[in-house]
This record gives structure tokens, C-alpha cells and sequence, in this order.
């Protein structure tokens, strides 16, 4: 295991969006998309967790949403100034970088929905 930051955590999402240009694919968002974005949570989850080859049957709208949350993740990581620039991530360090990155998304999604939870 090893800790990771920012910088690092980024280049194991870009090494994530290489390894499944898949991901990058689906085109960009529609102001109609939002409907789908639990279905693209539920998504990004099983991918985390279980690891997917494609988008499988997920609705079009929640294939954009998930593909733009992780560039826009990656994105936050990269900025200075974003809170995810100061934060460091524990990944098993014999795995791929990829793998790594879905480690990240993991923890990434339950600490969310553990803060989402604790809002209400």
C-alpha cells in the first residue's frame, strides 16, 4: 500500500481514461442529462468496485455524466486551488495505475455519500 496525492491520483485517472477509451466517448453533456445522474453514481460505482469493460446497457445521459465526472475529477485534482489538491488517497501500490485510480473513485464515492448523507 502506499499513500498518493493529487498530482499522482490524476495521472492514475488519465492512465484509467488510456486503458478505457471507452470512457471518453460518449460526447459531451445536455442540460436534459441531469435526470440520469444516479444512474451514472450506480455506474461509476460498480466500476470501482467490480470493474467493467463498457458502458453496458446505462442510458446515453448517465454515460455522459459519468464520463464527464471523471474528467472533471481529474481536472479538480490538477487545480491548485481545489480543496482535492491538498488531499492524499492509500492505494495498493502492486496494482496498475488504472486500478489504482478505481481505488480512488471508491473512496471518493463513499466519502460523498457518506457528506451527502449527513446533510440530511
Amino acid at each position: 500500500m502506499k499513500t498518493v496525492n493529487a498530482e499522482q491520483a490524476a495521472e492514475s485517472i488519465f492512465a484509467l481514461l488510456k486503458a478505457n477509451p471507452w470512457l471518453n466517448k460518449p460526447g459531451l453533456m445536455t442540460e436534459n442529462d441531469y435526470h440520469a445522474k444516479d444512474e451514472a453514481i450506480l455506474f461509476l460505482q460498480r466500476m470501482a468496485i467490480h470493474g467493467v469493460n463498457g458502458f453496458g446497457d446505462i442510458s446515453e445521459p448517465a454515460q455522459r455524466i459519468a464520463s464527464g465526472f471523471l474528467l472533471d475529477f481529474m481536472s479538480k485534482l490538477m487545480q491548485p486551488e481545489h480543496l482535492l489538491n491538498r488531499k492524499t488517497w492509500l492505494v495498493d501500490d502492486s496494482k496498475p495505475m488504472a486500478d489504482q485510480a478505481l481505488q480512488i473513485i471508491a473512496a471518493e464515492l463513499v466519502e460523498n455519500h457518506l457528506r451527502s448523507q449527513d446533510l440530511h
